[in-house]
């Protein structure tokens, strides 16, 4: 199993980890989980043309955090990413893992850094999902044209 499916995967354990009174620690490490398992998808996907083990360890390590989310955020903005004439659902699919990813991304730091919001096991299970769905329509898409511009765009920092 990759390392992206064990970290979606431990995610999903840690929601469930207590039965009743689950703690805070397992929550928000469930979230912060499932946001680094898709971060590391992407990762794993926009590397995975290198031949080279070394060389794809190396590219990995070139990715950078805001960088996704700022190219995320542009895939949702049509004004910068119009898509005319690429099938619909593909686009929708992208725009969704986009989406996810940013807000997942957002809901890791409210997870690690912000400790005066409580999670509850619906909310922390919801993010999880969320990342899950995130997998399944990359998954559809992946092989996509547009789908490999992205996995490039989030390695490139954009200039206006």
């Amino acid at each position: 199993m990759a390392f992206h499916d064990d970290l979606l995967q431990q995610a999903f354990l840690l929601v469930q980890k207590e039965r009743k009174n689950p703690k805070q620690a397992s929550l928000r490490r469930a979230v912060s989980t499932a946001s680094y398992a898709l971060f590391h998808l992407l990762i794993s996907e926009a590397t995975a043309n290198r031949s080279s083990p070394q060389l794809r360890t190396a590219l990995g390590r070139a990715f950078d955090h805001s960088t996704m989310k700022s190219a995320s955020n542009r895939i949702l903005d049509s004004r910068h990413c119009p898509f005319p004439g690429e099938d619909p659902t593909v686009v929708n699919k992208l725009k969704a893992v986009a989406r996810r990813f940013a807000r997942l991304q957002e809901q890791r730091h409210v997870a690690d850094y912000d400790n005066t919001t409580p999670w509850t096991r619906t909310d922390a299970l919801k993010e999880v999902e969320d990342a899950e769905l995130a997998f399944k329509d990359w998954k559809a898409i992946r092989h996509e044209r547009i789908a490999q511009a992205f996995l490039v765009s989030l390695l490139v920092k954009h200039r206006s």
